[in-house]
């Protein structure tokens, strides 16, 4: 597919669109200042910090030195004298000798923090090295990740990598920088060999023809965290990217896909990317994946949408007293941003808390890595986030897991449930639903084994109270819990109309509004809610959304809410 086709095929998706970028494009932040290029191989980009493993490295396992005629001496040297590193992990023994020997092409399945960031970069890196190209030649490595973070941290360990090989560039291509410089980086004149990148920015890339010919003489292609990629609903833009690479059968690029489960659409999609015969390799022992059967989990029910923040506060004020505050490490798992940023706006608020910080999607990229590296090193804090973090991004010493509404899945729940229970420590996990969302533990989560926690919400009520009367985006947040609960609204068991009646009582109970927010006809149609009774449609909305008791309701077209 060349760029004019991409171009068209994004035309007939996006008919009111126009073609020119990417229709779902965040937007742009502040081109962010140069950093640490660690001796001239990556192009300025934020760089995060290395994942720190999340198990021990055994002491019994091969080690690097053993790939001493498979490896080039300056790359072993990196590993084992700059590095340190010495025996390898599982995933890196039980991939890398055919990795990098036979280049075979392999579906590999590992928990992140397990060390297989290398066990891909290093045979690709070697292939580089072994095909001794000209500068210029195009890239020779593609990695897709399915987060910025997780990307971030792949260009950092091949960073490491290529410390003694500065000849070989990385590039990053990933939402919230600046697209036009990530372009020149890619097209630079002294070339770039390796690449990281999101879906959606390297989809939106791939409209210049430049770039679709830099990956010309493409040698291995990766895609990390596969499961979540496709979770993630990357399955389209993915097959898209393929299309414009080299066919893998002329181009005889070696393939490996690495994910923590493999479902049957994980199986189904690694046919599209690696040839025919590639090696399925686990590392994950049977005992050790079921993390849910030895993580203590509490479920708390509550009959309202009012009550939900305030057993939230509660349950997490009880958790950091049985933990102690120095140690109490918390994520906070939201349904959407905007619930993230609602509440993470009441848990800053409450006194004797670990400080609070909020992460999704929607913050900006200079923010998500201080944010991201702030909770990674401390000891102590809580972090709401929405799923942007339930896989890829590693965080050491979390000790509690609390997950307020509907995950997506049964995956979604036990991915955010691995954040805690890592490296041998133990963890804590709690699942706050209400009345209509008790479907969720009681038929999806059957085989789990809750233990009923009845957290003391009527005490903090008061204190949650006045600070939600005080919250100014309750508009934003009433549109976005719309939004969620449309898309779980048959599992629920509700029609159009059941489903905003209760939108309105969480609006009223929950955000404290004096009336309903208002929604513009557009976003009513969007959602799919064309005709629904009770919605409040309005002309415009305000221009600063949802401020005070009430906020967002702007004025009603004709007689209020239909």
């Amino acid at each position: 597919m060349d760029a004019s086709a991409l171009q068209k095929s994004r035309r007939r998706a996006n008919p009111s669109k126009k073609p020119k970028g990417n229709p779902n494009k965040r937007p742009k932040t502040d081109e962010p200042r140069e950093q640490n290029r660690n001796q001239g191989n990556v192009a300025a980009v934020p760089l995060a910090p290395v994942a720190p493993l999340s198990i021990p490295v055994p002491s019994d396992s091969m080690r690097f030195t053993d790939l001493k005629n498979l490896l080039d001496p300056l790359l072993l040297k990196t590993i084992t004298d700059d590095l340190k590193f010495d025996h390898m992990m599982p995933v890196q023994e039980a991939t890398l000798h055919e990795l990098l020997e036979k280049r075979i092409d392999c579906l590999a399945q590992a928990k992140t923090g397990t060390g297989k960031t290398i066990a891909f970069l290093l045979p690709a890196i070697q292939t580089l090295i072994n095909k001794n190209k000209p500068r210029g030649s195009g890239i020779s490595l593609l990695v897709i990740s399915p987060t910025r973070e997780l990307a971030m941290q792949i260009a950092k360990e091949a960073s490491n990598l290529l410390q003694r090989l500065p000849q070989f560039k990385v590039s990053i291509a990933i939402g919230g920088t600046n697209k036009d410089k990530e372009e020149r980086d890619i097209l630079r004149g002294d070339g770039c060999d390796i690449l990281i990148a999101t879906p959606g920015r390297l989809y939106d890339h791939l409209g210049n023809q430049q770039i679709i010919q830099s990956f010309r003489n493409l040698d291995t292609l990766v895609l990390d965290e596969a499961d979540r990629l496709l979770d993630m609903g990357f399955m389209e833009d993915l097959k898209k990217i393929i299309r414009c690479l080299p066919d893998k059968e002329q181009s005889k690029r070696q393939g490996m896909l690495f994910s923590a489960t493999i479902a049957p659409h994980v199986q189904q999609f690694a046919h599209l990317v690696l040839a025919a015969g590639y090696k399925f390799i686990s590392t994950i022992p049977a005992g050790e994946a079921q993390i849910h059967q030895r993580v203590p989990q509490l479920l708390v029910t509550v009959e309202s949408w009012a009550q939900v923040v305030p057993a939230m506060v509660a349950s997490i004020k009880s958790e950091c007293n049985l933990i102690g505050p120095a140690e109490f490490k918390a994520i906070v798992f939201a349904p959407t941003a905007a619930l993230a940023d609602f509440y993470h706006d009441v848990l800053s608020q409450i006194p004797g808390l670990p400080y609070a910080s909020v992460l999704h999607a929607r913050v900006s990229q200079s923010r998500r890595t201080k944010v991201t590296n702030d909770f990674r090193e401390a000891s102590s804090a809580i972090l709401v986030a929405t799923d942007v973090v339930a896989r890829g991004l590693d965080f050491p010493g979390v000790s509690n897991v609390f997950q307020v509404g509907l995950p997506a899945d049964k995956e979604s729940y036990i991915h955010r449930l691995g954040r805690t229970a890592r490296a041998g420590k133990e963890g804590r996990s709690v699942f706050i639903v209400t009345e209509p969302e008790s479907f969720f533990p009681r038929h999806i989560l059957k085989a789990i084994t809750f233990e009923t926690a009845n957290p003391d919400f009527a005490s903090v009520a008061p204190q949650v109270e006045a600070i939600v009367n005080k919250y100014e985006a309750k508009g934003k947040t009433y549109q976005a819990w719309l939004g969620f609960y449309k898309a779980h609204a048959r599992a629920m068991r509700w029609n159009d109309d059941q489903l905003v009646a209760e939108a309105n009582k969480f609006a009223i109970e929950a955000l404290g509004c004096d009336e309903i927010p208002g929604l513009e006809r557009k976003t009513v149609g969007k959602m799919g809610l064309k005709g629904a009774r009770g919605l409040n449609i309005v002309a415009n909305l305000p221009q600063k959304s949802g401020g005070g008791r009430g906020a967002g309701g702007g004025r009603a077209k004709g007689p209020a809410a239909r």
